[in-house]
């Protein structure tokens, strides 16, 4: 037996892979509908919105996901997606507090540090800011990225850790 919700889910993703984002948001504004207590589907709603630019609508179906929890094979998307619609509505110690949990439960994916970073940044944190993405790359880089020099751009990583957030 096909379920109904996974055919609908599998649906938009194709959608979305080609590119037809404005296909997406009416099926999952429908999506909603059907499935309010669903995660996956606020989810659904939430990345149509946040791709058509619709940020401050996306903001409540994020928020819907993650009261309702969020499912483990979203869970990188949906931090990266929350935390960057929290920051561009202005929602700067929301974005912070939800990056910063998302680097603390999943500390191996870069992209987390990229997202802070720029939350950082937006919050008036230069210093907190440089460190997030100078770890951040870091993370990512291949061995040998930086031709020897990343002991150096370790420590110094290490020293704008140590700088309290609130310093220029």
């Amino acid at each position: 037996m096909t379920d109904p919700l996974a055919s609908q889910l599998e649906a938009i993703r194709a959608l979305r892979t080609a590119g037809r984002h404005e296909e997406v948001l009416p099926l999952a504004k429908a999506l909603v509908a059907a499935y309010p207590q669903d995660a996956r589907a606020q989810y659904a709603a939430a990345c149509a919105h946040d791709r058509l630019g619709f940020e401050r609508d996306a903001i409540r179906y994020y928020d819907e996901v993650f009261r309702l929890g969020v499912p483990a094979d979203v869970r990188r998307g949906f931090y990266v997606g929350y935390g960057s619609t929290l920051r561009n509505v202005g929602r700067l110690d929301d974005a912070i507090a939800i990056l910063g949990q998302a680097i603390a439960d999943d500390p191996g994916y870069p992209a987390y540090g990229a997202f802070l970073a720029l939350a950082l940044g937006a919050a008036g944190h230069p210093r907190a800011a440089l460190a997030a993405m100078l770890g951040c790359a870091l993370d990512a880089a291949r061995p040998d990225a930086f031709d020897g020099y990343e002991r150096a751009l370790t420590e110094y990583h290490r020293e704008l850790l140590e700088t309290p957030l609130s310093s220029p």
